[in-house]
C-alpha cells in the first residue's frame, strides 16, 4: 500500500512540475510598450516589479558578492517606498494599507523571479542571461541610474 501511494505521490510530483511554466506571462518592456508610462497605476506596477528584480538579483549573488547584494537589496526598498508613495498620493490609499499590498505584490512578483530563475538555470546555467529576467533588469538598472 505505502509503494502504491508513494508512486502515485512520485508521478503527481512529476506532473505538476512539467506542467508549470513560466509565471509571467510577460516581460516588462512589453508591459511598458502596451501602457502609458505617464499613467500612475503602470509607474506603481514598474517600481514594483523592478523591486522584485532588485531583491530577485540580490539573493542570487548574496554568496558571491554580498556588498553588491546589500546595495541590491537598497535599491529594491528604495523603489518599493517609492511606490508606496505614488499609491498613497494617486489612490489616496492609507500609508499602513499602499505598504502592506505593495509588500505582498513584491513578494509575488519575487516568487516568479524565483521559479523562472530556477527554469533558467537548469536550462543553461544561468539565473539571467537568456530570459526575460536580464531584460528587465537592463530596464530596471535604467530606472535606477537616473535617481
Amino acid at each position: 500500500m505505502k509503494k502504491i501511494f508513494v508512486l502515485i505521490f512520485s508521478v503527481s510530483i512529476l506532473f505538476f512540475i512539467n506542467n508549470v511554466k513560466a509565471n509571467f506571462d510577460f516581460t516588462l518592456k512589453d508591459y511598458l510598450d502596451k501602457k502609458d508610462l505617464e499613467d500612475g497605476s503602470t509607474q506603481i506596477y514598474l517600481l514594483k516589479r523592478c523591486s522584485a528584480v532588485y531583491a530577485y538579483a540580490s539573493g542570487v549573488i548574496l554568496k558571491s558578492d554580498a556588498v553588491t547584494s546589500k546595495s541590491f537589496i537598497e535599491i529594491s526598498n528604495n523603489l518599493l517606498f517609492k511606490a508606496v508613495e505614488l499609491k498613497v498620493i494617486d489612490e489616496k490609499k492609507k500609508l499602513e494599507d499602499a505598504q502592506e499590498e505593495a509588500e505582498k505584490s513584491r513578494k509575488e512578483l519575487f516568487n516568479n523571479y524565483i521559479t523562472d530563475g530556477k527554469k533558467n538555470w537548469e536550462k543553461n546555467k544561468s539565473h539571467f542571461k537568456g530570459s526575460y529576467i536580464s531584460d528587465d533588469m537592463a530596464i530596471c538598472s535604467k530606472l535606477t541610474e537616473d535617481n
